[in-house]
């Protein structure tokens, strides 16, 4: 009784570093972005990301983008485009960004340009 106990145990508590070592791995993983602001039309909320460990002009690493009335993230397709500093916290997007994304079944690309509004968000 006693061996089957100790064996139990030593189950038990492999199990439990296992488990933890995981959600410690789970928890370090963060992607390199950061949010440097966002643009806004009629209907839609683009959020930008850029990986800042790297020199400018700052390639556009994700664009978020919802719909104005419900919040609602929508799916995205494709993207493209690089933003500049304007000044500590602020960047502006170079030339233009495109984004391609599908709102219920309709797939759709807009052009975006000009400075971007809030500021960089660590």
């Amino acid at each position: 009784m006693t061996k089957r106990a100790l064996n139990l145990f030593l189950i038990v508590m492999l199990a439990m570093f296992s488990f933890s070592i995981a959600v410690a791995k789970a928890g370090d993983l963060k992607p390199p972005f950061t949010e440097i602001g966002y643009q806004t039309d009629g209907d839609y909320y683009y959020t930008f990301y850029v990986d800042l460990s790297k020199d400018g002009p700052n390639a556009i690493a994700y664009i978020q983008v919802q719909r104005n009335t419900t919040g609602e993230i929508l799916k995205l397709d494709n993207f493209n485009g690089k933003v500049i500093l304007l000044n500590p916290v602020q960047f502006s997007i170079k030339d233009k960004a495109t984004v391609s994304f599908f709102d219920g079944n309709k797939l759709i690309s807009k052009d975006l340009k000009g400075a971007l509004q809030g500021s960089v968000k660590p």
